[in-house]
């Protein structure tokens, strides 16, 4: 293949990548939770082999020197960045992901290094998904276990969700019975479809 065709091919998977990037900060993605660790991934590998192939050129040499400072960079704010780069391109913080109907979906995850575990709710829109809203894990556990946090071990906090049923939608909320520890709850998630979340 000739240099020329895989500057192209990178350069578009770039711009895939870039655009998965830009959904994500708008609290969109692709459709499916593997998407955007694919095309990740497919974008670090392509990195290395652009760099590897053509590293006598010194534009290459200056885009891996700006990859390697733009590591560097992510640590030193306590690695904070660092580590949501890498929560980004692995399942290291994701738990568990429950389909609930064709076009919703659950996923309990550690959003970031120093959050606690938090359900996440997607809403599938053609080829993309939107994150429709985010709740503590805590406050699930709570209304399902009908216990409150400081009386729930440890070992029951870490415990799986065994169903998920969704229950009902409105514009305001999502209804999702909950399956846990074999105690069963319904609990109403606030819907944030048109702000902006942290």
């Amino acid at each position: 293949m000739k240099n020329k065709n895989i500057v192209i091919a990178y350069l578009v998977v770039t711009l895939i990548f870039l655009s998965e990037v830009v959904l994500n900060f708008n609290q969109y993605s692709y459709s499916g939770y593997y998407t955007d660790k694919i095309i990740g991934w497919l974008w670090l590998i392509m990195t290395g082999f652009i760099i590897i192939r053509l590293w006598k050129k010194k534009a290459v040499k200056a885009y891996f020197a700006l990859l390697v400072a733009g590591i560097i960079l992510s640590i030193l704010p306590m690695m904070i960045p660092f580590f949501a780069i890498v929560s980004y391109f692995s399942t290291f913080d994701s738990y568990q992901r429950i389909q609930l109907e064709d076009h919703y979906r659950i996923e309990r995850h550690r959003p970031g290094a120093l959050s606690k575990p938090q359900i996440a709710i997607y809403k599938q829109e053609g080829i993309l998904e939107k994150r429709i809203g985010k709740t503590p894990y805590t406050e699930v556990l709570e209304k399902v276990l009908q216990r409150p946090w400081v009386d729930i071990s440890s070992y029951e906090q870490a415990e799986s969700i065994q169903e998920a049923k969704l229950m009902n939608v409105n514009k305001d909320s999502i209804g999702i019975e909950y399956k846990i520890m074999n105690k069963k709850q319904i609990f109403y998630h606030k819907i944030h479809e048109n702000q902006v979340e942290d």
